[in-house]
């Protein structure tokens, strides 16, 4: 298009440019927009022409559109389904935007309202704003500039800031005034004539905004797609069995019936891998026929032993299974465990209770397990008992033969004591076999009876799936440690020949100072009565209701401040728990991808450590990812998620006056919360972490790239950042140089210095056993990028002069495609590295080739904690109060980077000096004792703020 066309042309190329990227979106994203009445008039046609095949509609309101055109929108509005987008995107006067009126009936179609405030002038985009209009001031008055707007910015702060000069035509601008634009609350002045690039670059940028518009414009069409079919899950209508929890509202689509294949990500649930081994368990018993008339147990002895599986010498846990008949389960048992997964080596002691059936003859013919038998019924106690005094490892573990047990089951126990450290005893989640919740732990009411927590409920509830401590867990699935078991002397043979012993043994350990926890990772399918039925009045069931008389005689003290039977059991359960600490990030944290996720979990843990019950919910993306969200509920994290929680208002209106302390990390996210904070929380003083200060990082980007737009971008950062930070109650930074610098441009705001934490490894390889250089990060993280880039191709040259034989190894999780490029027989890029210690045991030198960026930087500290020597950039260093020659090397300049890389490389005495002084330095200033301290002075600052003290 002529770069001095008139409105009217522009107007049409704008429908044009709406249709286009309609298509290129296939069908399922209309983008609109025109900032005079005849653009929004085409546009709408070609919305109608459109809007039949579109799945969601994204609808971008012109900058100026007249009241015509907004009364003309209810007929297209009538033919688009629910749950689109709406985009407003506004001129910078307020008297140009659609009144409160309309906004309302727009929203209440819309499952999806986003607000912008942005201008296309003269070739450059100036920012999305959620300020006042005044922040930016007109950078031309030509009336065809109003014609020109961003058309496809789905969302505002979550995109990366787009790049200069998008001017989407392609047309060179008209020549602006060389006069200095001031950018209200940034402290910058740009020179005008910056903004007005050539004509082929304009074109070429074009190009790349709609390449990039059009992926992102597609990924949160597909985001919004899925939150839309979350939300509109059916409800079941089955009320739980405890009085008190919300009705059941989401099906289970795995328990339906769905094949696992066919899971899509919204279809996927916490206990989805129950199902599957219930599954498992049914083909079992029904290739032999073992329950039926004519059981084929040597064909399922002889499959069992085909597999047996290797044993440990000297195994971890021994699995104790008293049997008193039911072959069928038994063996069905032992199935499942032959085919455990699980790392954690353990042994099986069969205890033979007399059984009448054909167990006492075939299960000797079982390979691999250690056979005990009484002559006679001496009952569930007496055979744990026994089994536990053949047990070879250092923790027993109590099955029942009933059960199926789950891929991870033993792994999660036995990670649970390194995960608890007072923890004397771990117990199993128990599902029957549709995978209805049996039990998720249990509740001991004042009386002595009991209840089993959730019993016939929705299991992958969060309520019932993050790690806690309980009363007591059934005998069916329970863990300790073998020393503990016989301080104890092991059940107590008061309650023989059967139960209530779990709930003795539980009361025992707590009185000895320990603690008991139910553990959900550990899932146990439990065929419920098998062995002893389900009626309380004959058999061995009997001596329940007797042996709960024994229980309340022995506890009736400890048992005084329990609850009375059926009273406020959604808190009973959570008896212990005195106070709440709420956790938001944009999503599930990934400590294996980025340092920022690393300081997430470990805030979470500190929380608990200072008493404080975990919770962690997403501000954005509220989508189940097991690999992410699990790790933390094993933690005792309760996490909010997809179907359950889908919004973050909903979510914090109705638990918001729970919360005793809120910590956010990130101005975009903190942005978007605080209001519904301050409104539903207004209790509990909000500490900011900001990672790094985000202004400061962008202007150094941006200044390194020449970027005047992405200066301006800055500018508008920075005001927002520091209207934030002087509206919470306590700012967290990791860097004493960002601590300085805010103590001068907020100085009534408190702040906090919190250093990086991390866990101490050390290490064991030296200097000759070593090799190579390495650097490792996000390559999500443009300053990431930049420093691998910088040391591959101007300092590495200089390296390979000295020693060609030397590699550079690029680690960390989403290198980009111009970071893969480097690959090569010297330059090694990993992607993402499970075990740090692969690359950090292997590497001699740490090379943090960092030259823009803001904050402390993990990555430094990372590389100490592991014993590994750093060379850093003066920005790697910043806000660390590092100490150049003592702790790490530090150079800017690449010639002097290659020489302090190579003096290390090549000086063992240098290299054992720097490594030993930085790991002293993470064990002195940045353990998890060291950040416990700060935390809690956080939260007392955040007190004293928000009192006004």
């Amino acid at each position: 298009m002529p770069a001095a066309a008139p409105p009217r042309e522009i107007a049409e190329w704008q429908v044009q440019r709406a249709r286009h990227l309609a298509a290129l979106c296939q069908g399922r994203t209309l983008h609109l927009a025109g900032s005079v009445d005849n653009a929004a008039r085409r546009a709408l046609e070609a919305a109608g022409e459109l809007v039949e095949s579109s799945a969601e509609i994204v609808l971008s309101l012109a900058a100026r559109p007249g009241r015509d055109i907004l009364a003309s929108l209810p007929g297209l509005l009538s033919r688009c389904e629910s749950g689109g987008t709406l985009v407003l995107s506004e001129a910078l006067g307020p008297e140009q935007r659609p009144d409160a009126a309309l906004r309302k009936a727009l929203a209440a179609r819309f499952s999806h309202v986003v607000v912008l405030q942005q201008r296309l002038i003269a070739g450059s985009v100036i920012a999305p704003q959620r300020q006042a209009a005044s922040r930016v001031l007109p950078l031309a008055s030509r009336p065809e500039a109003e014609a020109f707007c961003l058309i496809h910015l789905c969302a505002d702060h979550t995109l990366a800031p787009p790049g200069p000069a998008l001017h989407e035509s392609g047309a060179t601008p008209e020549p602006i005034a060389n006069t200095a634009i001031p950018v209200a609350g940034s402290g910058l002045a740009l020179p005008a004539a910056a903004l007005a690039p050539l004509q082929a670059e304009l074109r070429r940028r074009a190009v790349a905004l709609a390449d990039r518009l059009e992926r992102q414009g597609q990924a949160l069409v597909e985001q919004q797609a899925e939150n839309a079919v979350l939300r509109r899950h059916p409800a079941t209508g089955a009320r739980h069995a405890i009085p008190g929890f919300r009705e059941r509202e989401h099906a289970w689509p795995l328990a339906a019936g769905m094949d696992a294949a066919e899971l899509e990500f919204y279809d996927r649930r916490v206990d989805d891998p129950v199902i599957l081994e219930a599954r498992r368990g049914e083909a079992f018993l029904a290739q032999f026929g073992l329950l039926g008339e004519k059981p084929d147990f040597a064909g399922a002895i002889a499959s069992l032993n085909a597999r047996t599986p290797e044993r440990s010498a000297v195994p971890e846990v021994s699995i104790i299974i008293p049997v008193h008949g039911q072959l069928a389960y038994t063996l069905n048992c032992l199935d499942s465990l032959w085919e455990l997964p699980d790392r954690t080596s353990f042994e099986v002691v069969v205890i033979d209770d007399a059984s009448p059936d054909k167990t006492r003859t075939l299960l000797p013919r079982v390979a691999g397990l250690k056979l005990r038998r009484h002559n006679r019924n001496a009952g569930f106690i007496a055979s744990s008992n026994l089994g536990a005094d053949q047990a070879q490892g250092s923790f027993v573990l109590f099955l029942n033969n009933d059960t199926r047990v789950v891929p991870g089951w033993l792994d999660a126990l036995a990670d649970s004591f390194h995960r608890l450290p007072n923890a004397g005893l771990v117990g199993s989640k128990l599902f029957y076999p549709d995978g209805r919740l049996q039990e998720a732990g249990c509740i001991i009411w004042r009386d002595g009876s009991a209840w089993n927590d959730g019993r016939g409920d929705d299991p992958n509830r969060p309520a019932h799936c993050f790690a806690r401590e309980v009363d007591y867990v059934s005998g069916c699935a329970i863990m300790l440690p073998t020393a503990l078991w016989r301080e104890l002397d092991g059940f107590d043979t008061l309650f023989t020949p059967a139960y209530c012993e779990d709930a003795d043994l539980a009361l025992r350990i707590r009185a000895s100072g320990r603690e008991v926890w139910f553990q959900p990772q550990s899932r146990v399918v439990h065929y419920e009565g098998v062995t002893s039925g389900t009626d309380l009045t004959q058999g061995v069931k009997a001596h329940q209701v007797v042996n709960a008389r024994k229980l309340f005689l022995r506890w009736r003290d400890a048992l005084a401040h329990h609850r009375v039977n059926g009273d406020a059991p959604a808190l009973e359960r959570e008896r212990r728990v005195h106070r709440r600490a709420l956790v938001i990030d944009a999503t599930a944290p990934t400590p294996k991808q980025d340092a920022g996720s690393v300081t997430t979990v470990l805030t979470l843990r500190l929380f608990q450590r200072l008493g404080y019950k975990a919770h962690y919910v997403p501000q954005d993306n509220f989508l189940f990812q097991p690999e992410h969200v699990e790790a933390l509920m094993a933690e005792g994290v309760e996490v909010a998620y997809a179907p359950y929680d889908t919004k973050f208002s909903d979510y914090i209106r109705e638990h918001g006056a729970g919360f005793d302390v809120v910590l956010v990390f990130r101005v975009t996210i903190l942005e978007r919360v605080i209001d519904d904070l301050r409104r539903h929380a207004p209790q509990a003083p909000i500490l900011f972490h900001n990672m790094d200060l985000h202004f400061l990082r962008m202007q150094r980007q941006a200044e390194a790239d020449n970027d005047a737009a992405a200066l301006l971008l800055a500018g508008d950062m920075r005001a927002r950042e520091l209207d934030l930070i002087s509206r919470v109650d306590c700012t967290v930074t990791h860097s004493t140089f960002e601590r300085d610098l805010l103590a001068e441009l907020v100085p009534q705001a408190p702040v906090v210095v919190w250093p990086f934490m991390f866990e101490f490894y050390g290490t064991e390889i030296g200097f000759n056993q070593r090799r190579d250089f390495c650097f490792l990060g996000g390559y999500g993280h443009a300053p990431n990028v930049d420093a691998v880039l910088f040391m591959a191709r101007e300092v590495m040259p200089l390296i390979w002069r000295h020693e060609p034989e030397a590699r550079f190894i690029i680690a960390g999780a989403k290198p980009s495609p111009e970071v893969l490029a480097l690959a090569s027989d010297r330059i090694v890029v990993t992607g993402q590295i499970e075990d740090l210690r692969t690359v950090f045991d292997a590497a001699r030198v740490f090379a943090c080739s960092l030259r823009i960026g803001a904050g402390t930087k993990g990555k430094v500290s990372t590389a100490m904690a592991y014993g590994m020597p750093v060379v850093t950039t003066s920005c790697g260093a910043e806000g660390m109060d590092l100490i150049d020659g003592e702790e790490v090397l530090i150079a800017d300049d690449p010639a002097d980077f290659a020489a302090a890389c190579l003096r290390v490389y090549q000086n063992e005495t240098l290299w054992t000096r720097l490594s030993e002084a930085g790991q002293r330095l993470v064990q002195e200033k940045h353990s998890l004792d060291m950040g416990e301290r700060v935390l809690d002075e956080a939260i007392e600052v955040g007190f004293r703020r928000k009192l006004d003290l």
